[in-house]
């Protein structure tokens, strides 16, 4: 019996000392070799157009790669100090604002373009909003696709009239004669 015993109590200090190095071996381990993945995170991307600061907030749930921006949840921007919430943001689409040009016209106004975009490559996968410097809507190729809301999913597919929309907001850029003055890339 005696035996048994001291079997049990040799086993006992054998697990009490391996466990704690093991334990740490693993914890490190996961840390070397895991990509630095950040999440739930909030970024500011300031921009200046005719004077007018702007600036496009996004709350980003993750971000895969740096190179990459980041999957958000919802994004706004601020033209002067008027707040207007995205358009993905309120249609629940996975488009995010991916760059903002600002453009300056033959009679000296001033007009922010903001390019949406979802990463992929298909008709209904980017549009445009063009706002002038007090933060109103001039001109949006939005229409040219619908969303259908089903069973809590969405889905984006080209519009019947994709061609008059995108041409109508051409025409509206074209007709405001517009140069681009600078642009950036939004959460890089």
């Amino acid at each position: 019996m005696s035996d048994w015993f001291e079997i049990a109590y040799r086993l006992k200090k054998f697990r009490k000392f391996w466990v704690i190095p093991i334990f740490i071996l693993i914890v490190l381990q996961s840390q070397s070799w895991s990509k630095d993945n950040r999440q739930g995170y909030t970024v500011q991307t300031d921009f200046s157009c005719g004077g007018v600061d702007v600036k496009v907030i996004t709350h980003c749930i993750y971000k895969e790669e740096p190179y990459l921006p980041c999957l958000s949840d919802s994004q706004y921007i601020i033209i002067r100090s008027k707040k207007i919430v995205s358009s993905s943001t309120l249609l629940k689409l996975d488009h995010s604002i991916s760059e903002i040009t600002c453009y300056k016209s033959k009679d000296n106004k001033w007009f922010i373009e903001l390019y949406y975009s979802n990463l992929g490559n298909c008709s209904a996968c980017e549009y445009y909003e063009l706002y002038d410097i007090n933060g109103n809507l001039v001109a949006t190729d939005r229409k040219k696709f619908r969303v259908i809301y089903k069973h809590g999913s969405v889905k984006v597919i080209e519009s019947k009239n994709y061609n008059e929309v995108f041409n109508k907001y051409r025409e509206i850029f074209n007709k405001l004669k517009l140069e681009k003055v600078n642009s950036k890339d939004i959460n890089r």
